[in-house]
């Protein structure tokens, strides 16, 4: 990756986080979205691309067995996020902390709390007509 998209990811972070306040605990249903905020061409040759999403999980949320076609790179806003990646095994990422998900690997991930709901800034970069998630079972 180069170095200009290194820092304005940087930058994105620093601005989604300072913007977004952390989840309150309250007695209503949470209501989970994925909310694309930005998109933005980084390589108008081979179409490379780059979107900024807001996702906020349910407590207790978890994703079947998938993988992303495209770099991901996650800061966790507040909550907890726990990914098992094939070949890095299972580690937990809490509020402020961030994470780069490379194309194609198949991984697990959840909310592991049944009382908090987990909110992520997530940064897409790659081709903008792959599909944001795949089921492995998919998988070729």
């Amino acid at each position: 990756m180069s170095n200009s998209l290194k820092k304005m990811c940087a930058i994105a972070i620093m601005v989604v986080s300072a913007g977004c306040s952390p989840t309150q605990e309250n007695t209503s249903p949470i209501e989970p979205y994925n909310h694309i905020l930005k998109r933005s061409t980084l390589n108008i040759e081979n179409g490379e691309e780059i979107q900024m999403r807001e996702i906020l999980f349910a407590p207790g949320w978890k994703a079947p067995r998938h993988y992303h076609s495209s770099d991901l790179f996650i800061y966790v806003i507040s909550g907890e996020f726990e990914v098992d990646m094939d070949g890095e095994g299972l580690k937990t990422y809490t509020d402020g902390q961030a994470l780069r998900m490379k194309p194609d690997t198949p991984m697990d991930a959840r909310n592991p709390s049944n009382t908090k709901s987990l909110k992520l800034a997530v940064f897409q970069v790659g081709n903008p007509d792959s599909p944001f998630v795949t089921p492995v079972e998919n998988q070729n």
